[in-house]
Order: C-alpha cells, then sequence, then structure tokens
C-alpha cells in the first residue's frame, strides 16, 4: 500500500506543477505572493504586508545585537530578497567599502552588493525568477535563509572594515577561510 501512496504522491506532484505552468504570468505573481504571505503568517513571523506593492517587511538579527528590516517583493516577474547591511558608513572609507564589495560581486553566485554612496548605505539583493518559487513553494523558506544567512556574513564583514580597519583583501579572505573550512568539516 506504501508504494501505491507513494506513486499518488509523484503523480500528484507532477498534475499540479503542469497547471502551474499552464497559468500566465499575472497568475504566477498571484500564486508566489500568497506562499510568501502564507508562509510568514505559518511561522508567526512578524511583518509588515503591503498588498498594493506586493511587499513584506520583516525584522530578523543580523549579527552584534542589531537587527535589520528584511524586505520581499514581487516585481518584474521576479521574488525579490533586500536588507540593508550596513547604515551609515564613514565617508572616508568609500573606496575600501566599494573593492569589498567588487570582491563580494565577484564570489556571490547570487545576488549583488549595493553600495548607495548618497545615502551612505550598503544593502544585499537577491533575485530570483518567479517560475521557481512558483513550480517550487518550498524554495521560498530556502531563499529566505540564504539570503539571511549571506547578509549576515556581509554585515560581519562590511563591520570589520568599518570598525577594525581590516583591508578588504584580508577580510575577503579569512571569509573564504571559513567557508573553507565549514565546508570540510562537512564532508568528515
Amino acid at each position: 500500500m506504501s508504494k501505491l501512496k507513494q506513486k499518488l504522491k509523484t503523480v500528484s506532484f507532477f498534475i499540479k506543477r503542469l497547471y502551474r505552468l499552464a497559468q500566465n504570468e499575472k497568475n504566477r505573481e498571484a500564486v508566489v505572493w500568497q506562499d510568501l504571505k502564507k508562509l510568514h503568517s505559518d511561522l508567526d513571523w512578524k511583518a509588515g504586508v503591503y498588498e498594493k506593492a506586493k511587499l513584506i517587511e520583516t525584522g530578523f538579527e543580523l549579527g552584534d545585537d542589531r537587527s535589520a528590516r528584511f524586505h520581499y517583493f514581487i516585481d518584474e516577474e521576479a521574488l525579490h530578497f533586500r536588507v540593508r547591511v550596513i547604515e551609515n558608513y564613514p565617508v572616508e572609507l568609500a573606496t575600501d567599502l566599494f573593492i569589498l564589495a567588487t570582491h563580494f560581486n565577484n564570489l556571490l553566485k547570487n545576488g549583488r552588493v549595493i553600495i548607495d554612496p548618497k545615502n551612505q548605505t550598503v544593502e544585499y539583493h537577491l533575485k530570483c525568477e518567479i517560475l521557481i518559487p512558483y513550480l517550487y513553494p518550498g524554495e521560498i523558506f530556502n531563499l529566505i535563509l540564504r539570503h539571511h544567512s549571506v547578509s549576515k556574513d556581509i554585515n560581519r564583514a562590511f563591520n570589520r572594515l568599518i570598525n577594525e580597519g581590516e583591508i578588504p583583501a584580508i577580510i575577503i579572505a579569512d571569509l573564504l577561510n571559513e567557508k573553507e573550512d565549514s565546508d570540510a568539516e562537512g564532508v568528515e
């Protein structure tokens, strides 16, 4: 009987995916928006939901007893994840901040570190084509976790530059060594 249940689950999974593929883009955005709201509601995350903008704002810990507002929104057939990791950076460090951001942008597979010199802020923005969370709703949670984890690394790196005066190349080298060590620990 369990083999039959497993086969029915598999068939049901593919039928749902086929149905979703047949829908137009506006329907896709609406479904992902509903899934995003449901995830926040199910996990009981305190969030501001802005229906017209299709935006959710949630506060999460970022590091060093600091929290930040994480923004999740749908725009241009994509699901966006955005957070401001540094606010009001010292102007005299602008060149080093841009160098560190460039290092991150060269290493990141997904997302971009954005420096806004006018507002003196550093943001991390991840963008995912709407089709992925549309076909795999569980991927929304995985993307939120990934965005949060990378945001914490970016925040820590930029704080080392600002607060400790560490040079960007050393910060990136240390971060890569930490990641290599943690990957090696997982293999053993």
